[in-house]
């Protein structure tokens, strides 16, 4: 056991050569309060620093060490019951996973690809919301400092927030609902911290200079209430927030663009749901953890095919994230939609990077997509959460 977390130390701690850490994914019966936490080298002040972001279930916390510190936070890191643990290096990854024994799975690959160590944050050469043009809202939201720098722990996010806004304007919809002859609604479910809810916002009504009414969703109503103070600082009128949950919530008027960034598991599905339900033009969702249909494969033999991957646990959660996806693209063809599964940003930003993005085009029942939803279902002998939601919706085409 100890000679694995050694192994993990050497790498982090080889200035040479350490780019990156995930720890991720607790132990066979084991709770933490963090879900993962990322490590990554980063220069401030002319000093080299390790930084930690510390996810949970609501947010993301970042501190930097360097020093005797750095190796302090490294060891309480370490001793968190974390079962993968991913280290990129230059050379190449190192990937370790514990078995539900406790025992340690160690794989090494190398590359040839030429990777660089990255202490600085670089300018990203094209981006839709920029330092300099969305200064205010930067600002008030907490991604950049009053002397118009980015924060360094906010890097990611803007990252983020600039590829979910591309992705959105590459789908082309902006254009059509820029001729309807009243604001446009927007509803964000799950919005949390609520960085894409405002940077959407800023984008439609700034940049696009678009009549729009936008809504964010969440229960937690301190958070929100958080939110409500920075619209005013801001001036903004067309911008509000909902406590309550997303399958809970009542749309005034009918939403035109449906958003969730990450929203946890079947959180997701309820974004979809409302989507659906109300004919949204467009549903862009990025999904994040996939429970509810892990738990339903653990319950049934897998298909004979597939014994020798399910036995596999990272196997078996991957094919259940897969397989969850897959069955929201196929809902929502089956419903009427363009639907399209790219990826959001890459894994250096993010884990949960893929992004389902759904027009509507066209009448629902496509017998197609009727066909392969059943076929893909009655192989795996599971239920998507999402066919529950929308059961009157899908009832004349789904028996």
């Amino acid at each position: 056991m100890e000679d694995y977390r050694e192994l993990i130390r050497a790498n982090i701690l080889n200035e040479a050569i350490f780019i990156r850490a995930t720890f991720s994914g607790h132990q066979a019966g084991a709770t933490s309060q963090w879900q993962k936490i990322v490590i990554r080298p980063v220069e401030l002040k002319n000093i080299r620093h390790l930084q930690f972001s510390y996810f949970d279930d609501k947010r993301d916390i970042t501190k930097n060490y360097a020093g005797e510190e750095a190796i302090i936070s490294l060891e309480e890191a370490l001793a968190v019951p974390f079962r993968n643990f991913n280290i990129q290096t230059t050379t190449g990854d190192v990937q370790v996973n514990l078995s539900k024994k406790g025992k340690p799975q160690i794989y090494r690959s190398n590359t040839d690809d030429e990777r660089r160590i990255k202490t600085n944050h670089d300018r990203e050469k094209s981006v839709i919301l920029t330092p300099d043009s969305a200064t205010p809202y930067l600002q008030a939201v907490g991604i950049m400092t009053q002397d118009g720098k980015i924060r360094s722990d906010m890097q990611s996010k803007f990252k983020q927030i600039n590829e979910f806004l591309r992705l959105v304007q590459e789908v082309g919809e902006l254009d059509k609902l820029n001729t309807l002859d009243r604001p446009i609604h927007v509803i964000d479910c799950g919005c949390g911290n609520a960085y894409l809810t405002f940077a959407t916002y800023y984008y439609l009504t700034q940049v696009l200079e678009l009549p729009v009414e936008m809504t964010g969703i969440d229960v937690n109503r301190d958070l929100l209430s958080r939110h409500t103070q920075k619209i005013r600082s801001l001036g903004w009128e067309g911008l509000s927030f909902r406590a309550t949950r997303i399958g809970d919530f009542m749309p005034e008027a009918s939403p035109d663009i449906v958003l969730a960034l990450h929203a946890c598991d079947t959180a997701t599905d309820d974004a979809i749901a409302l989507g659906i339900k109300s004919q949204s033009r467009l549903i862009i969702c990025a999904p994040c953890c996939h429970h509810h249909l892990q738990e339903q494969l653990r319950f049934h033999p897998s298909p004979a095919p597939f014994a020798s991957v399910m036995r596999h646990g990272i196997l078996h959660e991957r094919m259940g994230d897969i397989l969850t996806d897959s069955f929201r693209a196929l809902l929502l063809r089956i419903m009427g939609y363009r639907t399209d599964v790219v990826q959001f940003v890459s894994t250096e930003h993010t884990a949960k990077n893929l992004m389902i993005r759904a027009v509507k085009t066209t009448k629902p029942g496509d017998m197609r997509f009727i066909q392969e939803y059943l076929d893909l279902k009655n192989f795996w002998r599971v239920t998507p959460y999402l066919e529950e939601l929308i059961a009157e919706q899908l009832g004349q085409f789904v028996v």
